[in-house]
């Protein structure tokens, strides 16, 4: 089985719509930041080179079976995104917090070879039938060690799940800073927290959980 994955005809406008804001977000934080790549840039990305060299720094990707200027076929992955995994009751905590740390690591890897996903909400992570994860949509990766685009990659991934249940979204919280810090050895970068209650706005369906964990979070300072 494969995913085929459509470019839409207004998927550069968003791509350049998007560069620019972060660019505006990240100077207005006192952070002036290079944007992530667009159009044909953000295609490349998504190529056999950018994988290999995921590969190499331990993060997998699905197999790319072909790309054309408006189409990606990629090997089908069973188990779902990371979002659906995590609301799925089936799943124990001690799964949900082995997944959250698998995310973590990844991002955490990525940073320390000097690059950023940017768009790093837990829909772009795939699950396997045997729980190890994948990273999908590559098309944002770009250099950098801007404080502002680490913290981002924090704040998507963040963001996408701060609708699930206090109890829930703290353990997936605590597995993904866990697994961060397993690779850097350091906290989250300290922009994390403003870039995740803005991109909350956006990314929130149940506004009272979402609520309640923007007003507790969890305290990860050591």
């Amino acid at each position: 089985m494969v995913v085929i994955k459509k470019n839409k005809l207004t998927k550069d406008f968003h791509e350049y719509l998007l560069a620019a804001t972060y660019s505006i977000m990240s100077v207005l934080m006192a952070h002036p930041s290079v944007p992530p790549p667009a159009g044909k840039l953000a295609l490349g990305n998504e190529g056999n080179d950018m994988r290999n060299n995921l590969k190499r720094l331990g993060i997998p990707t699905p197999f790319l079976i072909s790309i054309t200027a408006d189409t990606i076929v990629e090997e089908y992955v069973g188990g779902g995104n990371l979002y659906k995994a995590f609301a799925d009751e089936e799943h124990k905590k001690n799964i949900i917090c082995s997944l959250a740390f698998q995310a973590g690591s990844l991002t955490g890897k990525l940073h320390k070879a000097g690059y950023v996903f940017t768009d790093n909400k837990s829909q772009n992570y795939l699950v396997n039938t045997d729980n190890s994860i994948v990273r999908t949509d590559l098309g944002f990766i770009h250099k950098t060690n801007s404080v502002f685009a680490q913290s981002m990659d924090i704040a998507s991934f963040l963001a996408s799940v701060i609708d699930f249940e206090q109890s829930q979204y703290e353990t997936i919280e605590k597995g993904f800073h866990d697994g961060y810090t397993s690779v850097l050895g350091r906290n989250f970068p300290y922009l994390y927290i403003l870039l995740r209650n803005i991109l909350s706005l956006g990314f929130a369906s149940n506004q009272s959980a979402m609520l309640q964990n923007m007003a507790k979070g969890l305290n990860t300072k050591k």
